[in-house]
């Protein structure tokens, strides 16, 4: 049995979109590779393996969401801050509108 003590040497930065998908395609790769067999034999502690994999894909796509979450977060907050500046220049350009008078409507009714 094959035992590592030291730490893997591919290990992934999960922080960008671009080595998420870099990770998820190594692992289509790996098993893409292990099921085009001519003929499929389970190897001793398969299953460990497979459950491992479950875990690996179940922390890709959480971060995948929380790298989504702070994206959208962070567009929110320029959005925001866009239409503060914009409005603050439609302030200064354009004079108060005249405010609305139900009596002046009447007028025109009648």
């Amino acid at each position: 049995m094959k035992r590592t003590t030291g730490t893997p040497e591919n290990l992934l930065n999960f922080s960008s979109r671009e080595s998420l998908l870099k990770a998820n395609a190594e692992l289509i790769e790996n098993l893409q590779k292990r099921i085009n067999v001519k003929r499929f034999r389970p190897a001793p502690g398969e299953s460990l393996k497979l459950s491992c994999v479950r875990v690996y894909i179940q922390c890709i796509q959480l971060q995948s969401t929380l790298i989504k979450d702070l994206e959208l977060e962070s567009l929110l907050e320029r959005v925001v801050a866009l239409e503060d500046m914009q409005g603050r220049s439609r302030d200064e350009e354009e004079p108060a509108s005249p405010q609305y008078d139900e009596e002046q409507d009447d007028e025109y009714i009648d």
